[in-house]
């Protein structure tokens, strides 16, 4: 009994840290790279850890920013987001590894690919 208590304990402290580790992965600017029909679109991805959650922003290279919402890690290294852009809803699912990602950009039924890596 008095090991079993000992092992839960340990667990308990574990998986917070092991849930930690993937917020700290995301933690840091991005670069993201988005090839449309018309041209391509690059600038970077800044998420910062607020308490024990993530914000965001998006820095496009021509200097806008724009917030991100909904910032959730989700199973499978998967980072989901969304913003608002021209008052359309765009939404984000990155598939991050090791400190790349390939995902998709959604708005009115379009999906775009988005690629990119960890600058820092």
């Amino acid at each position: 009994m008095k090991k079993l208590i000992i092992a839960l304990f340990v667990l308990g402290i574990a998986l917070p840290s092991f849930a930690g580790l993937k917020l700290k992965g995301v933690v840091g600017t991005w670069s993201y790279e988005i090839v449309t029909d018309m041209e391509t679109l690059t600038g970077t991805l800044v998420f910062e850890k607020d308490g024990k959650e993530l914000t965001g922003k998006v820095i496009t290279d021509d200097g806008q920013t724009i917030p991100l919402t909904k910032i959730e890690i989700k199973e499978n290294n998967v980072l989901y987001f969304e913003m608002e852009v021209d008052y359309n809803l765009l939404k984000s699912t990155m598939t991050i590894e090791d400190k790349k990602y390939i995902g998709t950009i959604s708005s009115d039924g379009r999906d775009l690919t988005v690629t990119g890596k960890k600058i820092d």
